[in-house]
């Protein structure tokens, strides 16, 4: 059954009965994920988890084995324009030779078609999303001259620029500094008060009650999902990572009584 047959259109990803396998092994078991629109939302989990997987799923970059995929009541082939990517920073080739300029304006060819070059409407419309993370003055630097946190800036940029309804972001924060972290984060939010849904691969547990409102726990199949308040907990964590699970305590910023300080991969 199709997703117009389904009618998900108030739901911004709707997943039902998927299962993901490589070489007859499961990575995704039996999943099914609802995540409302204008919402930030992280998908955590232990290495191997599958988080990484779900989403390059959703984007046709994976074929699943079974079940079906809807982003507002469409298959994802049919509402690619409304959804944008940021890998992670690690799969990128970045001795590719390009301008930040041109890494930008890339966002823009679903959009323009094959047919036709980018123009002077579209470079003004690549430097205002460099503006918007800070990156405007380097935008003749060839991509393989900046940081780790720049890069990341830019890819952010280029997602930005497509003005798409969904951005999904595979651990954006990983392998940056602290600045660039929150500086991501604070356009992320920005961009869901505008009404965007974001959905990140997130690995640092201690940061989720700060940056996101909506939560999907992952080990292969789904552990809970929900908004934040309601489903961050040490059961649940400790039932996708296993063993004990250090939690601070949102009100005192103290680690619960039952905690055991553990660092925890993505």
């Amino acid at each position: 059954m199709s997703c117009t047959q389904r009618h998900e259109p108030n739901l911004a990803l709707h997943i039902e009965d998927l299962t993901v396998a490589y070489e007859g092994r499961p990575v995704l078991w039996d999943i099914d994920v609802n995540i409302p629109p204008g919402v930030m939302a992280a998908i955590i989990g232990p290495n191997g988890a599958g988080k990484s997987t779900l989403i390059k799923t959703v984007l046709g970059l994976v074929r699943p084995t079974a079940g079906h995929i809807c982003v507002y009541g469409y298959t994802p082939r049919q509402a690619v324009r409304r959804i944008a990517y940021v890998p992670q920073r690690s799969s990128v080739d970045w001795d590719f030779p390009t301008t930040v300029l041109d890494v930008v304006m890339m966002g823009l060819y679903g959009q323009l078609g094959w047919l036709r070059w980018p123009g002077r409407k579209e470079r003004q419309r690549a430097m205002e999303a460099l503006e918007s993370v800070g990156m405007e003055a380097l935008a003749q630097r060839q991509i393989n001259q900046l940081s780790g946190g720049q890069q990341q800036r830019v890819f952010l940029a280029r997602a930005m620029v497509q003005d798409a309804d969904v951005l999904f972001l595979d651990e954006p924060m990983a392998g940056v500094d602290a600045t660039t972290e929150k500086a991501v984060v604070a356009l992320l939010q920005e961009l869901r008060d505008a009404g965007k849904t974001i959905i990140v691969v997130h690995h640092d547990l201690q940061t989720v009650r700060d940056y996101f409102d909506w939560l999907v726990i992952l080990n292969v199949r789904v552990i809970a999902q929900g908004r934040v308040r309601d489903i961050y907990s040490g059961a649940n964590l400790r039932r996708a990572y296993g063993g004990r699970i250090a939690l601070l305590d949102p009100e005192s910023g103290e680690e619960e009584p039952d905690a055991v300080p553990r660092e925890v991969g993505g």
